[in-house]
């Protein structure tokens, strides 16, 4: 009965959706006031409606309710708690609840933390917002409903996707979830802008911290699913160009761009039109990496979640949120033209470039996703695009973004003395070059003009934005750390970022050209010498768990003779599904990680072994971590976090 209720939920969610979508209908019948207060209890009602029924799926799996044909599907009696709760969100129908769940408290958050927004705009964003979610709920309720029940009901599940079965897949689709609804929220406020057909530059200034907490759970989730693929997969790598990978990466330079975007909008009330656009460009990406995720129409290792048929619907409400708010655009954009005059030295021209460069990024990784897809219609015969084609743009565009992030940072709003400006920049430029040289030719003894290129840029990076944060303190009194918390919380916001994009470079440039990877059949008691490290093969041991078997490999790791670790990589073979699954085994330090991988049993005391030794790759982590601090200070400002740091000293 209980699950019935949640059903119930979701049916009067739906209802009071359509309602909150009906008051944009009322501006003129109803006062604003009324109409706000409307809005705020429709919404705040919805959310907890959809939060209970998530609640009640939840309570259905960790209590082995099998006669709901999701639970039967994604669970079974032995899956250790954890995951059957993170099985709620394991497949299509789990996954679009939490979709809804995370869209409802959006909205919830917009009505309740808007308090110096005019109540007009807000009102026509919740209402947007409701039609939205409505579109979702109807989906859910006759397309996707995960309190089906099954008859007659298995006496087990067929357990969750062992693929799911990992710590990093607990957090990594929430996080992601909450970045990817997160971009509704620019989307909203766009369409409300066009249609009041007027825009003030402290709008802008709200806007930008939503679009900041959105560029960050989407910059959390991309890489905790790189880190789960890294450990989880036994490959090796974090970055495959999988379709789905791509389809969680081009909302993310959408953002990237439209928050740059937003800050010449905010400072000089310019490229306004522009970011508007980008806002709804953003979320339609968002809504197409879940119809990609969802219908199954491109291979992907991710695809454990997906139905053509009901990713046909999603096509269908993609195309109609796409094409209706294009169209809207185009017809009452020119309103919000704000004709103000820039030098093309200026940091406006700069992060223009920074964005033309962006999207043109976003677009062709779009074309290399989408393009086996156009050629199977168009009976091109099926091409596959790979890698190669990915790295080649991706390397070709984004490299002048990140050589224009130190121009940037330096030049002035409206006009940039080009003489002050170069007399900032050639210490930098002269000092990175000789740091990349030094580097490059006494660890690595490369000669490789790529990665010379792609490390100066990275080093360059940090050097300059080092370099702003020293000059910004020198002009505050007092003592070093007070100076340094008296920085304002943009320029941290901005500095930060930066300086974790360029470690980021570092760890991508280095991991990528210069790991060495060995895969060996080795017997017991054998050894392998990796990077002046002898590692022995000790023997395979075997490993009973609730819901799987495995075998787990035992090597020993030496270092000039001198033990300093071991390693414990294992083969799973899951009770249910019987599927085979690789856990690595890795040791990491700062500047390097050992990577351990069991493979197929060849004979008795004979086994299959990836050994990779992997420089820098721990700097993927340490960058990101920077660009999420970033990110904090951009949405809570200077005064909350300093004060916060000024305490703890």
């Amino acid at each position: 009965m209980i699950n019935e209720i949640g059903n119930i939920f979701l049916s009067i969610s739906a209802t009071l959706s359509l309602c909150m979508f009906a008051v944009i209908f009322f501006k003129k019948s109803l006062a604003t006031n009324i109409r706000f207060t409307f809005c705020k209890y429709f919404s705040i009602s919805i959310s907890i409606l959809i939060t209970l029924s998530f609640l009640i799926l939840a309570y259905a799996f960790l209590t082995d309710d099998f006669s709901l044909r999701y639970v039967a599907n994604n669970s079974n009696i032995d899956l250790e708690n954890v995951y059957k709760f993170s099985a709620v969100w394991g497949a299509h129908e789990g996954s679009i609840l939490l979709w809804v769940l995370v869209m409802s408290i959006w909205c919830s958050l917009i009505i309740l933390l808007s308090k110096n927004m005019p109540k007009t705009i807000i009102i026509d964003m919740i209402s947007v917002m409701g039609l939205l979610l409505l579109f979702f709920l109807v989906f859910i309720l006759f397309s996707s409903n995960p309190f089906d029940r099954v008859f007659p009901v298995p006496l087990n599940g067929r357990d969750l996707n062992p693929l799911l079965q990992d710590p990093g897949l607990i957090i990594h689709p929430p996080m992601l979830y909450i970045g990817y609804v997160g971009t509704s929220v620019p989307f909203v406020f766009a369409i409300s802008v066009l249609i009041n057909g007027s825009i003030k530059l402290e709008w802008i200034a709200w806007l930008r911290k939503w679009v900041i907490a959105s560029w960050m759970f989407l910059t959390i989730g991309i890489s905790l699913g790189s880190w789960w693929a890294y450990h989880e997969l036994g490959w090796g790598g974090w970055w495959f160009w999988d379709p789905v990978e791509n389809a969680s990466f081009m909302p993310w330079l959408a953002i990237t761009a439209l928050l740059h975007s937003l800050i010449v909008s905010e400072k000089r009330g310019i490229f306004i039109n522009w970011s508007i656009l980008l806002s709804i460009l953003t979320f339609s990406l968002s809504l197409l990496g879940t119809f990609l995720v969802r219908s199954g129409i491109l291979v992907s290792v991710h695809a454990f979640a997906n139905d053509p048929e009901r990713g046909l619907y999603i096509l269908l409400f993609l195309t109609l949120i796409i094409g209706s708010s294009l169209t809207l655009y185009f017809l009452k954009s020119n309103i919000l033209i704000f004709h103000k005059q820039y030098s093309v030295s200026s940091k406006e021209f700069a992060l223009l470039l920074n964005n033309l460069f962006l999207t043109i990024t976003t677009f062709a990784i779009l074309l290399g996703t989408l393009y086996p897809l156009i050629s199977s219609s168009l009976d091109l015969g099926k091409i596959s695009v790979g890698a190669p084609y990915f790295n080649f743009i991706f390397s070709a565009l984004m490299l002048p973004i990140v050589f224009l992030m130190s121009p940037a940072i330096y030049s002035s709003w409206k006009k940039t003395n080009y003489k002050s400006l170069t007399k900032k920049l050639v210490f930098v430029l002269f000092y990175s070059l000789i740091l990349t040289y030094i580097i490059l030719n006494i660890f690595f003894e490369t000669d490789v003009f790529v990665v010379f290129l792609a490390m100066f840029l990275a080093i360059f990076t940090i050097f300059s934005s080092l370099l702003k944060i020293y000059q910004v303190s020198k002009t505050n009194k007092g003592m070093i750390i007070k100076k340094i918390l008296n920085i304002p919380s943009s320029s941290f916001s901005n500095l930060f970022s930066h300086i974790g994009i360029g470690i980021l470079i570092i760890g991508i440039t280095i991991s990528n050209y210069y790991s060495v990877q060995k895969e060996i059949i080795m017997q017991k008691n054998s050894e392998i010498i990796i990077k002046n490290i002898s590692i022995k093969f000790v023997g395979v041991q075997n490993k009973l768990s609730k819901n799987y078997s495995s075998q787990v490999g035992i090597f020993d790791a030496y270092s000039d003779n001198n033990y300093f670790v071991s390693f414990f990589p294992e083969k799973r073979t899951y009770n249910i599904q019987k599927n085979i699954m690789t856990e690595a085994a890795i040791d990491s330090s700062l500047f390097r990680d050992i990577y351990v991988a069991l493979g197929e049993n060849v004979s008795e005391d004979s086994w299959v072994v990836r050994i990779y030794y992997k420089p820098y790759i721990q700097f993927l982590w340490y960058g990101v971590g920077l660009m999420i601090l970033g990110g904090l200070f951009g949405i809570f400002g200077r005064r909350k976090i300093e004060k916060k740091l000024a305490n703890a000293i």
